[in-house]
């Protein structure tokens, strides 16, 4: 019995049902793996920047982040970069005022793709960061604090009760794409110890309103992040975090 081959419009047709595939699935796999890598990078950012304002505060034992000699610099990055160079490595550094910083060609934009003005929290004069890694930190001086009728409303809405001594957002690959809240851009208020409160977080829900159920999973929340909700994009750094660093939105 004779066997037979396939004809050269049929492997013509397999070959273009392949392609077709392949076209519709590599985006999705390539802004899948992208996601997961810019998460994984925050990670790692989150641990080192905490480890370098917690280990200044201990160094100079004091008890906020304010009393430390940092926070003597905000309007001189080279003296910035140099008290907190010594327990980060920075590459490179520069002050900035409110806006979107040079190098970001197609500008910044929400998770939505609506574009920013300034880069998130950073209305004002701010510094920035390179470090090794490629990753930029924006560091603004906030200066907020709690009233102490506040800090009762917060200890008993059980949130933690900090200061705000500045807003940092992180951008973790730098002025590459796609520069997007909550994709590669993510926002936290610098509590006083020198710990990271996520925007979206329950913390920062109860520090800003008292409200410890506006959080990121939260429709009617100030910072949503959910399934059918995601607002500006600020709220998914909370749930990046709660969700052990998974993309899932």
């Amino acid at each position: 019995m004779k066997k037979r081959g396939f004809t050269l419009a049929e492997v013509l047709i397999t070959l273009g049902i392949v392609g077709i595939i392949a076209a519709l699935t590599t985006p999705t796999l390539i802004a899948s793996t992208r996601n997961q890598a810019n998460a994984s990078k925050l990670s790692s950012t989150v641990s080192n920047l905490e480890n370098a304002f917690t280990s200044l505060v201990v160094s100079e034992g004091v008890d906020d982040i304010v009393d430390t000699e940092l926070w003597n610099y905000w309007e001189d990055a080279d003296g910035f970069s140099g008290e907190i160079g010594k327990y980060l490595k920075v590459i490179s550094y520069d002050n900035a005022e409110g806006g979107i910083p040079g190098g970001y060609s197609n500008g910044v934009k929400t998770i939505s793709g609506t574009a920013l003005e300034t880069m998130p929290n950073m209305d004002t004069q701010y510094i920035s960061l390179t470090l090794p890694s490629g990753t930029i930190v924006y560091i603004a001086e906030s200066g907020t604090a709690l009233s102490r009728e506040e800090e009762e409303t917060a200890k008993a809405a059980g949130g933690a009760l900090f200061s705000s001594p500045a807003y940092v957002t992180v951008d973790v690959n730098g002025i590459e794409a796609p520069n997007r809240v909550g994709r590669d851009i993510f926002c936290f208020i610098l509590g006083s110890e020198g710990k990271l409160y996520p925007f979206g977080g329950k913390d920062i829900a109860v520090f800003e309103g008292s409200d410890a159920s506006a959080t990121w999973n939260s429709d009617d929340g100030t910072y949503p992040c959910t399934d059918t909700t995601k607002g500006d994009g600020e709220g998914c750094t909370a749930r990046l975090m709660e969700e052990g660093y998974k993309m899932t939105y």
